[in-house]
């Protein structure tokens, strides 16, 4: 960074820095009605405008000469951006997710991080003059030296926990829906685990470069080399990082269908209640006489409004008498209608297609890997070994 001014690396930066600040006001611009997915998302591309500004001011030389002319002050006021993207990717991904998810005063508390390091600012920057800021700005032994690299160390840290957080958000949201839905492509959602991967890294990475930063202060050998390497490649996996976002953005982002969040703890209390014998023989008959599984819409709430019993009992049902999750316990009717189907000969046998179509299934795909999971074989197998032997 500290070369010429506007070389590829800066240059990059400040097309990182517009496309993020772009990409925020189209979405704030195009929103149909207010949402607070959307308001996180826009929020976090504007930390992700901030950050390369930020490192723009401070590595590049040429900045640093300009802005160390006008006022050492104007150094950090961007650094703060740091220690607010993690929450917010983790607020977005729980508004994306859950339904009804509202910032409250009790989640105050992921702005601590944010709070200690303001706290260190002000303490061990913003309050000495303005010679001794210029000084420690102009030699950059700020970022090499202590307690600022505690505290930074701490930020990139729990910014890389956030997006692990993110993932576990994720995962219980998957195991969720399958109590409430029978769409796979709906449970199986790698776009999202893709975008969250990509900021892994990138955070993953920072998180890196300041460990090598705090290692070379204590050992006092500092290995420049190798800090250039590891600044330079996550400047450029950010940008990459930051354009996937902006492509599934676009292309994914609509398809997520939000459910109602549950408490963590909440399924330890079901051990305790058993189910209702009658809620499971009008399960039986909507599923065996009017064919409910075939409906490949069918939801938890859709199929508890058939039986006339609320979604809750009729879950801890299906849970406990049938030791499966609502996904597990539609397609298991619709798998063993396929095999009647697939039996089947002569003319009025059905075709592979218009079998997972009568079924319930809106994908062959999805249809052949579910089948393959319960029976072993795939559908065009189990037909071959289900036709009678024919006679010379």
């Amino acid at each position: 960074m500290d070369t010429i001014l506007f070389n590829f690396h800066d240059l990059l930066m400040v097309l990182t820095a517009f496309e993020c600040l772009l990409l925020a006001l189209l979405l704030a611009a195009s929103a149909k009605k207010p949402s607070l997915s959307n308001a996180l998302l826009v929020a976090f591309l504007l930390c992700h405008c901030l950050i390369p500004l930020h490192e723009l001011m401070f590595w590049g030389k040429q900045f640093r000469i300009w802005l160390l002319e006008i006022s050492p002050d104007l150094f950090f006021i961007f650094s703060f951006a740091y220690y607010l993207d993690g929450p917010l990717l983790y607020f977005f991904v729980r508004a994306l997710l859950y339904k009804d998810v509202q910032l409250r005063r009790k989640h105050s508390w992921h702005l601590l991080p944010l709070a200690i390091y303001l706290l260190h600012m002000v303490w061990n920057f913003y309050a000495l003059d303005q010679q001794s800021q210029a000084q420690l700005i102009h030699s950059q032994h700020i970022a090499y030296s202590s307690p600022h690299l505690y505290v930074e160390t701490l930020g990139r840290f729990v910014r890389a926990g956030y997006v692990l957080w993110c993932f576990l958000l994720v995962w219980r949201y998957r195991e969720q829906i399958r109590h409430e839905q029978a769409d796979l492509k709906t449970i199986d959602m790698y776009w999202l685990k893709l975008m969250l991967l990509s900021f892994l890294i990138i955070f993953t990475l920072d998180t890196v470069l300041v460990c090598l930063k705090l290692y070379g202060f204590l050992a006092n050998d500092f290995n420049m080399d190798l800090l250039n390497v590891v600044g330079l490649s996550s400047y450029y996996l950010n940008f990459v990082a930051l354009n996937i976002l902006i492509f599934l953005r676009f292309t994914s982002f609509v398809g997520v269908k939000p459910v109602r969040e549950q408490p963590l703890f909440e399924a330890k209390e079901e051990t305790t209640v058993l189910y209702d014998d009658a809620i499971a023989v009008q399960l039986d008959k909507l599923m065996t006489q009017q064919r409910f599984y075939a409906n490949p819409d069918i939801t938890l709430d859709k199929l508890a409004d058939a039986a006339g019993y609320p979604a809750k009992k009729v879950s801890l049902t299906i849970k406990q008498r049938y030791q499966q999750n609502f996904y597990e316990y539609i397609n298991s009717y619709r798998i063993a209608e396929a095999k009647r189907l697939l039996a089947e000969q002569g003319p009025a046998a059905k075709t592979i297609t218009d079998i997972y179509f009568a079924v319930g299934f809106n994908s062959k795909s999805v249809f052949n890997t579910f089948f393959k999971r319960l029976e072993g074989v795939t559908p065009s197998q189990f037909r071959e070994l289900n036709q009678a032997p024919t006679g010379k």
